[in-house]
């Protein structure tokens, strides 16, 4: 047996006992394809799904103490892992859901729980300050890694602690702390967030709910409802007077394929795959034509909101968001 073969055996012993001591779930033979919104991606060697905030957080301690590589992953909104095989641990938070716990203005949630539901809960309760985020898809953990915003609200201004992992506890860190930046934190590659408190502002539910309504009517009527997508792909540059979208559709790049990838025709900053065996290579070729030339006819360098998983980069220690929220 070669070296390389006894260190993977070695790792996935690890794994397998880290897991059983911890009491979490511990899969393998999942495949990125499965567990993002884009339906594309290769294999995972495995996938570890904790229920709870301090499992989690036990988790990657004892991942980190292993030097094994680990990537967190709420429902997989704003991924595109390319196709090869993804040779690291994801932690899964799809299950650390836990339940919203509310006490006056104050709403203590966990980062696997759905951000349009947590929309939805906390207007029921008169509670106002993040109905324009209802409709992004994604996970609390994912929006406060990236400070979700949409329709006037963002979620960095309305988070009064953050819970994070630090030595396999969980720790509470002060909102004011964070820099809540356009679809960006200072929070540091290897910090994993595990929930929040909000502090949001009493209002009619009536009148939230309206306000609610009307960005859902806005978004059915400009966003491609029900394809297979992961978002807006690209942030809007500072320096341009228009949005992403309409600079790509002023281009006439909307319907534009590459294989299995294809640019909404419902909104050009929206790249979505079609077919059983779509191809996150496709996707990523589409994604780079449109910036060589938004890039050679404007001059403007697009950044990616989406996030970028490849099987070749480190893993070990890297927190990357994919848990979702974000909107042109």
């Amino acid at each position: 047996m070669s070296e390389e073969v006894n260190k993977i055996a070695e790792r996935d012993q690890a794994i397998e006992e880290i897991a059983s001591r911890l009491g979490v779930q511990a899969e393998r033979g999942k495949r990125f394809a499965e567990l993002t919104s884009l339906r594309v991606g290769g294999s995972i060697d495995w996938v570890i799904s904790p229920q709870t905030e301090a499992q989690a957080a036990a988790v990657v301690f004892a991942l980190d103490q292993a030097g094994i590589g680990w990537r967190p992953l709420g429902s997989g909104s704003n991924v595109l892992a390319d196709d090869s095989d993804h040779h690291y641990v994801v932690l899964s938070l799809s299950e650390m859901k836990g339940e919203v716990v509310i006490d006056g203005e104050l709403v203590s949630v966990s980062a696997g729980y759905s951000l349009p539901r947590l929309c939805i809960d906390v207007a029921r309760r008169g509670l106002s300050g993040i109905e324009g985020l209802g409709g992004i898809p994604g996970t609390v953990g994912g929006a406060l890694w990236m400070n979700a915003g949409a329709y006037g609200h963002e979620i960095g201004t309305v988070t009064a602690t953050v819970r994070v992992a630090r030595e396999g506890q969980v720790v509470a860190i002060p909102g004011e702390s964070v820099e809540w930046n356009y679809r960006h934190t200072s929070f540091k590659d290897g910090e994993l967030l595990l929930g929040a408190t909000l502090r949001l502002t009493p209002d009619e539910p009536d009148a939230i709910k309206a306000r609610m309504d009307d960005a859902k009517s806005r978004r059915l009527a400009t966003q491609p409802h029900g394809a297979r997508s992961a978002g807006c792909f690209f942030k809007n540059p500072p320096a341009s007077t228009i949005g992403t979208g309409k600079m790509i559709d002023e281009m006439g790049m909307k319907g534009q394929r590459r294989g299995s990838a294809v640019v909404s025709p419902v909104h050009a900053n929206f790249i979505v795959t079609e077919g059983e065996n779509a191809r996150a290579e496709d996707a990523l070729a589409l994604a780079e034509e449109i910036r060589e030339r938004v890039k050679r006819e404007q001059g403007i360098e697009l950044e990616y909101e989406v996030e970028l998983w490849r099987a070749s980069e480190p893993a070990a220690k890297d927190q990357t968001s994919d848990q979702g929220g974000k909107e042109e």
